[in-house]
């Protein structure tokens, strides 16, 4: 019996010390498993193809592994996530042809595997490895992200369909939770599986358990009483006032020029909803449940949250636009030219596309960092650190990849585009100042982790919540 126990303690601390998703603190690979991960068919679909596009990503990439570690660090992320995004096309194909039905209801997170932060770690950290030592740990790693996903399934899909794999496991008159298949118990879902298994992580040595900081002593003492100092009230400052003043004025009169105009009001009615539906009841983390990782790593302080937003919005916009440019202008029209001298149509917009689309970021991404050096490097030192974590950052493929290939226009995507930034940026924001306000003492970033989960499970609440009322 010591012995099965012994056994049992090797394989979870094998497979759940490092497991970016359950029992770390690293923030990885939270967008698929809180996308995914409502029927466990989808979560065994996305394990597959997380193992065959890293492993057969790394087994191209590691003979040219001094090339791409000499290559800077931007470099080697936009190489990594080209090389990805062929495997990616690959399987995406794969699962067309053996499952259908699966590929088409999580299509949308099987493209994502591009910028999905666990395959790029992996390899990246693999290329410091032999090849059969890495091999073992990016085989541990996705092994690990494949079971946190099946634990995921194993409590959504009972509780919100009453069945695992399309068998029925609880009794027809069992009340479902439909909480559990949104993406309100996503969040809710991950947040619990980590809390409730932290006792045993520490007990089995999987996690450390971490002691509380000490409260430093009061340095000012009168006689041995504290003296407690006045805390100034924060002013408005005269420049915010006016900043606020001059952007209400320019905006009403832009709402004005709007309604006199036939044309921009016409634009207006149609554009507006769809700005408003990705802002708020449509949005990229809450609803799509993406930008995630970046989004629980860079909201542990308001400054950083606030930079890393703007940067967030000027390249989703941007770079969506341009990609839109490139689709609809450069890859279908190639096609056309193709299908008129091949006996066989090749749809390069259909098969190509996600390379396409990180090519044009990485380059945009690149050009905007010298622009920005050249011209403005007061800006460059400000934000210019968070540019290169934007290529890895996936709500900018997925606002290129939901909305382009669909076929909306170029006004619609540029203004989902937008909206997809700015609901990103308002959730950092927001959730930096919760983490602020110290609602909460944590133990370790562990738990701080998992507590901001539920946060942005409650805030997924109000938003779904808000989005059933009818406002235009």
């Amino acid at each position: 019996m010591n012995v099965l126990a012994r056994y049992i303690r090797q394989i979870s601390k094998f497979f759940l010390r490092d497991n970016y998703i359950i029992s770390s603190a690293a923030g990885l690979g939270f967008c698929s498993a809180l996308a995914v991960t409502n029927k466990m068919e989808n979560s065994l679909t996305m394990n597959v193809g997380v193992v065959f596009v890293t492993c057969g990503s790394f087994c191209l990439v590691y003979p040219f592994k001094k090339l791409i570690i000499a290559a800077g660090t931007h470099h080697k992320i936009s190489l990594l996530m080209i090389i990805v995004s062929v495997f990616v096309a690959i399987f995406n194909l794969i699962a067309q042809a053996t499952v259908p039905k699966i590929a088409f209801d999580i299509r949308a997170y099987i493209d994502l595997i591009t910028t999905n932060c666990i395959v790029l770690a992996v390899i990246s950290e693999g290329l410091t490895y032999e090849f059969w030592d890495a091999q073992k740990k990016i085989l541990k790693a996705c092994l690990g992200y494949s079971i946190a996903l099946i634990f995921l399934a194993l409590m959504r899909e009972p509780l919100g369909f009453g069945t695992i794999m399309n068998f029925r496991v609880l009794p027809d008159n069992f009340p479902v939770v439909v909480l559990m298949i949104t993406p309100v118990g996503g969040f809710f879902a991950l947040a619990l599986w980590r809390l409730m298994l932290r006792p045993l992580f520490v007990k089995t040595g999987v996690v450390f358990q971490e002691s509380l900081p000490q409260e430093a002593p009061d340095a000012a003492t009168d006689g041995g009483t504290p003296v407690t100092s006045k805390v100034q009230k924060p002013r408005m400052s005269k420049m915010l006032i006016i900043t606020i003043i001059t952007g209400a004025l320019l905006l009403t009169s832009l709402l004005v020029t709007v309604k006199s105009v036939s044309f921009l009001n016409n634009q207006f009615t149609v554009l507006f909803p769809i700005f408003l539906s990705a802002l708020f009841f449509d949005g990229i983390v809450l609803s799509k449940l993406l930008g995630i990782c970046p989004l629980l790593n860079k909201s542990r302080q308001i400054d950083a949250a606030w930079k890393m937003g703007v940067a967030v919005v000027i390249v989703v916009t941007l770079s969506t636009s341009l990609n839109w440019i490139v689709y609809n202008k450069v890859l279908i029209h190639m096609s056309d030219y193709l299908s008129t001298i091949s006996p066989i149509p090749i749809r390069l917009e259909k098969i190509f596309y996600l390379t396409v689309f990180i090519v044009t970021i990485a380059t945009f991404v690149q050009i905007l960092g010298v622009l920005l050096r050249r011209f403005a490097m007061d800006v460059y030192q400000q934000m210019g650190q968070f540019l290169e974590l934007i290529t890895v950052n996936c709500i900018v493929l997925a606002a290129a990849a939901f909305t382009i290939p669909p076929g909306l226009s170029f006004m619609a995507t540029t203004v989902t585009a937008f909206g997809f930034g700015l609901h990103w940026l308002m959730v950092c924001v927001w959730l930096a100042v919760l983490r602020r306000q110290r609602l909460f003492v944590p133990v370790n970033s562990w738990d701080e982790d998992s507590l901001a989960i539920l946060l942005l499970g409650f805030m997924a609440a109000i938003f779904t919540g808000i989005g059933l009322i009818r406002i235009y």
